[in-house]
This record gives structure tokens, C-alpha cells and sequence, in this order.
């Protein structure tokens, strides 16, 4: 069912790519939710169910994604007790769940995932509600500890392995899951020998606990989109986001920059145990930080020098660089945002914010997503990114 329909939102104005959006979604008018549960519509037979409160944060970092619910109507109060029986049969822990969220009919999906959760909720002054929560994958991968060594030669391919498992193939058949997409690693594209390509093994250790070490270790992103499983070189992703700004639907907003953190030479280094060589890769910040020259003074001859026992080779030194590199860069701009509510708007991709002159216009790669649908604010999103250089 459209489960939620609210008031309008007036007063945007439009840019190129917003303006698309705007007459896609009849000027962000009457906010609609919709909910999937078990690849079927949330129905309500009996007419008095109302969803609200819904919120969606989505990350493209190492943490689960969750989204939550409330549906009310379900409590009666001349007996006092939650009439469950028409809920159960859909509201199931396990069960598939998508939450599509839009403007009068134009709906699209802002997350999939599976019912991790369900409440029965009464605060004094309060309404009683049913409120259910989803999460993705990684919630199931928190479960459980392994030792074991795997068949894997790579990390990459240990991820594919362990995304394998019966569980996660449950998930797919259930359409909590829609794909996986996994990325080759380093360690397999060297051909380096050692324990990285040959000996890779879980340590007392969950799922969620292995692909997080594995994606920090090279400077991946693990993460799910839209039930489309992720590990990938992180930033490495085509998609980009609308263009936002003060008439392109930005309500409130703070960019900050900050040369705390960043050095002008990363190094990677370790030492061949055959021969006792040190094994050392050096990658150079050179990045624009400030307007002016000043600040690039400050940093000029300052390094960081990291120790990794688990390089094995001059070209895996080198990816280890760079990845530390990218890591220390994306420390220079931070932005925080709200805007009206957009579906398209998902982490994991890059974004501008323009109109607002130099340096706080700028290109931003999106790191989380918070949808919010309320009857007392209508739809919004809440955005954090990070950028890398100061536009001129």
C-alpha cells in the first residue's frame, strides 16, 4: 500500500539536473512511502494501519545499513492488547524488506535488506505502534566465529568465498540480496607469494569481522546499495548524485575544511624476510588545500611512515601507498548537509554542491544517506561527505 501520503514542500527552486527531478516528482509534493515485505505489498485489510516514521540511514563505510518503521493501528484499546494476528503473517524477523520512498506515485527503492527486528512500543502521551527494523547483510555476517582456513589465493577471492555460504544464498533466494558485486585485490593481481595470496585464514573471527579487516587492508568499500552487495576499490564507483545547492534543494548545510591530519609523503614500508631489504613505496600529497599557499607551507616536508608487515613487494608496497594516501586526503573537506528528500540520493557516489562561490562550492564523495518521512516534516535527507581538494 502507499502507505504514508503528506503535506507539500514549496519554495524549491531547480537547477539543470534538479529540474528533471522536480518534474519527475510533480515539485515534491505529498511524500509517499511504500514497503515491501517478502517481495509482496504491505497490505492492510482491516483500513485503520498507518505507516510513519520512517527512517533509512544507508553508509558506504564498514557499518550496517538500517532502516526502520512504525506502523500504527495495530493496538485496541478497549482490550488492552496488540492485535498482531493481521501483521504476522508479513511483519516476520528474516523476512525480505524494501522500502521505496517518492512523490505522489513516482516511487523508487532506497533500501533492501531483511526484518532484523520488531518492537511493541508504548511511551505515556504516545500512540502504541508496532515498529520494525531492517538491516542489511551485515547483520547477519556479525554472527558467528570462525577458524578455518579458506581455499581463496586473495583476499578478493576469500570475500567471494565467504559470500557463498549458505546463509547469504538464503538472503538471495529471499531477495534480501540482489547481487554481489566483488572486486580483485592487490595480493591477486601481484602474484605475490606469501600469506596474503596463499594462507589466507579466519582467526576466531565473524564474516562481518574478515571482509572489514580485508577491505580496510586495501582501501575498499564493503557495503550494500539497494540489496546489491559491494567490495570495491573505495571511490571507484561511475554513478554521481543530483547537483545541490541554495535553489536546488539544500534547507541547511556545513563545509568545513581542515589541514589537521595530512602530511605531504605517505610511505609504506616493510622488510623481506629471505633477504632483510626494506620493501618501501613513498606517494606524494599534491593535492590543492587552501586558496592561497600558506597552508601548503605548513605541511611541506612532514610524512607519515606506516609499518605493514604483510607487504610482500616493491607493486603491493605501492597499492598500500596509495591507499593511504587516498584515506589521509578525503581528511581535507567535510560536508553536512539536510535537503528535501530525493530517492536518488544514495552513498557511494560523488556529488557537487554548487552556487555557493569558492572554496564551499565543491565536489564531494557521499558517504552517508539518512531518509526521514514523517507526518511532521514531511520527506528529508541528511548527507555527510568528504572531498579531497579545495576547488579554486
Amino acid at each position: 500500500m502507499a502507505a504514508l501520503s503528506l503535506g507539500g514542500l514549496s519554495g524549491v527552486g531547480g537547477g539543470s539536473n534538479f529540474d528533471a527531478l522536480k518534474k519527475k516528482y510533480k515539485n515534491f509534493y505529498y511524500p509517499q512511502v511504500f514497503i515491501e515485505l517478502g517481495g509482496k505489498e504491505f497490505k492492510d485489510k482491516s483500513g485503520q494501519l498507518a505507516v510513519n516514521d520512517v527512517s533509512v540511514e544507508l553508509t558506504s563505510g564498514y557499518e550496517a545499513s538500517v532502516a526502520s518503521f512504525r506502523i500504527y493501528g495495530v493496538y485496541r484499546q478497549e482490550s488492552g492488547k496488540f492485535e498482531y494476528e493481521e501483521l504476522k503473517k508479513q511483519v516476520l524477523l528474516g523476512n525480505a524488506l524494501t522500502i521505496k520512498l517518492g512523490y505522489l506515485g513516482a516511487l523508487e527503492t532506497v533500501f533492501t535488506g531483511f526484518v532484523a527486528g520488531v518492537n511493541f512500543s508504548f511511551a505515556l502521551g504516545g500512540l502504541p505502534c508496532v515498529e520494525v527494523t531492517g538491516m542489511d547483510v551485515k547483520g547477519i555476517m556479525m554472527s558467528g566465529s570462525y577458524a578455518e582456513q579458506l581455499a581463496a589465493t586473495s583476499y578478493g577471492e576469500a570475500v567471494r568465498e565467504i559470500l557463498r555460504k549458505t546463509a547469504y544464498e538464503r538472503l538471495q533466494d529471499g531477495s534480501a540480496i540482489t547481487s554481489i558485486a566483488v572486486s580483485d585485490t592487490p595480493d591477486k593481481e601481484s602474484g605475490d607469494r606469501g600469506a596474503s595470496s596463499y594462507t589466507i585464514e579466519m582467526s576466531s573471527e565473524s564474516d562481518y569481522e574478515f571482509v572489514v579487516k580485508a577491505a580496510k587492508k586495501f582501501n575498499y568499500e564493503f557495503f550494500t546499495d539497494r540489496g546489491k552487495v559491494y567490495f570495491r576499490k573505495a571511490k571507484s564507483g561511475s554513478e554521481t548524485l543530483p547537483d545541490l545547492g541554495i535553489e536546488n534543494g539544500l534547507i541547511n548545510f556545513d563545509i568545513g575544511y581542515s589541514i589537521t591530519g595530512l602530511a605531504e609523503t605517505i610511505e609504506a614500508r616493510s622488510v623481506d624476510a629471505g633477504t632483510g631489504k626494506i620493501i618501501s613505496s613513498k606517494k606524494k600529497f599534491t593535492n590543492n588545500i587552501s586558496l592561497g599557499n600558506y597552508a601548503k607551507k605548513l605541511i611541506s616536508k612532514s610524512r607519515h611512515v606506516y609499518i605493514d608487515p604483510t607487504i610482500e613487494s616493491k607493486r603491493h608496497a605501492d597499492a598500500r601507498a596509495d591507499s593511504l594516501l587516498e584515506t589521509m586526503s578525503y581528511r581535507l573537506g567535510a560536508l553536512n548537509c539536510d535537503c528535501i528528500g530525493l530517492p536518488e540520493l544514495q552513498p557511494g557516489r560523488f556529488m557537487k554542491i554548487t552556487g555557493l562561490g569558492s572554496p564551499a562550492e565543491n565536489r564531494f564523495y557521499v558517504t552517508n544517506v539518512t531518509h526521514t518521512v514523517s507526518a511532521e516534516e514531511g520527506y528529508r535527507a541528511k548527507l555527510v561527505g568528504c572531498a579531497d581538494s579545495v576547488k579554486k
